[in-house]
């Protein structure tokens, strides 16, 4: 049993729970030369679908999304203790008769009974997203349903100020291990595939069309610049079994929700009582 790295999980538990959590601990991987259309820093990673504004029209009928896939893997699968939390995010715009900006399903923890890993093996109301095994050893699934609660609405959607983007948000101080986001699935209402984005945000429709068919975008590395910097404040976690912390938000920009996520960030860790992680070590 491997002490230093169990003594080291307990102080990152302990640092959460404290509430003194900051961009800078988050554990995503940084995409090196993204996609004009993805923003990527170590507690986010986010796509853009339709920003006409900004000359983004992936060709996807955004009122049509039904679900949202991620899969992502830890770079160094021998020291990952699974304690990976944060959000799936869907959010829309400009905001007219209703908001939809930035909306937000948490998660936290990892299950893999295969590995020895043992996190939460449920969804909870706080945190309803289960971080779920793949067919692929050390590779887990998040699933963001897109329903009347977080949907693209009509009028927004045909505002020339419209945007429609999806990220997933961490906060979670993943300390032996970064996570990296591998792939985001789109699926219509019926569940059909729409299409795929790959790590850099590049997207390659399910029909067989053009791989990111329009994308006019110039520059986009300021955007991620100016998220990477954004420092997450200490923030006050709900009570156990206070739903209402997180999962419908309204807050920061319609452009990045950057403001939101720092405003939150850290929540999930301990939102609905303690969550225990452990690891067996052979």
């Amino acid at each position: 049993m491997n002490f230093k790295k169990i003594a080291a999980a307990g102080l990152s538990l302990a640092a959460a729970a404290a509430l003194t959590v900051s961009a800078s601990a988050n554990s995503l991987v940084v995409v090196s030369d993204p996609e004009p259309n993805l923003t990527s820093n170590n507690g986010m990673w986010m796509v853009k679908l339709y920003v006409p504004s900004e000359g983004i029209d992936l060709g996807i009928d955004c009122l049509d999304l039904g679900k949202a896939v991620f899969t992502v893997t830890p770079t160094e699968p021998d020291d990952f203790e699974g304690a990976f939390g944060g959000a799936v995010v869907m959010s829309s715009g400009p905001v007219l008769s209703e908001d939809h900006n930035w909306i937000q399903s948490n998660f936290w923890g990892v299950y893999d009974e295969e590995h020895e890993i043992f996190g939460r093996d449920d969804a909870t109301d706080t945190n309803p997203i289960k971080v779920q095994n793949s067919d692929v050893e050390y590779v887990y699934t998040l699933t963001l349903n897109i329903d009347d609660s977080n949907k693209v609405l009509e009028d927004s959607y045909a505002s020339p100020d419209a945007y429609v983007q999806i990220a997933l948000s961490d906060w979670s101080n993943e300390v032996f291990s970064e996570i990296e986001v591998l792939s985001l699935d789109l699926y219509n209402k019926a569940g059909d595939l729409i299409g795929s984005f790959n790590s850099k945000g590049k997207f390659t429709p399910a029909n067989g069309g053009a791989a990111s068919p329009t994308v006019t975008v110039e520059d986009k590395t300021s955007d991620a610049a100016a998220a990477t910097d954004t420092a997450a404040p200490a923030t006050t976690a709900p009570a156990a079994g206070d739903t209402t912390a997180a999962t419908n938000s309204s807050k920061g920009s319609p452009n990045t929700g950057i403001a939101d996520v720092a405003a939150i960030a850290g929540i999930a860790v301990v939102a609905g009582g303690a969550v225990v992680l452990s690891r067996k070590r052979k």
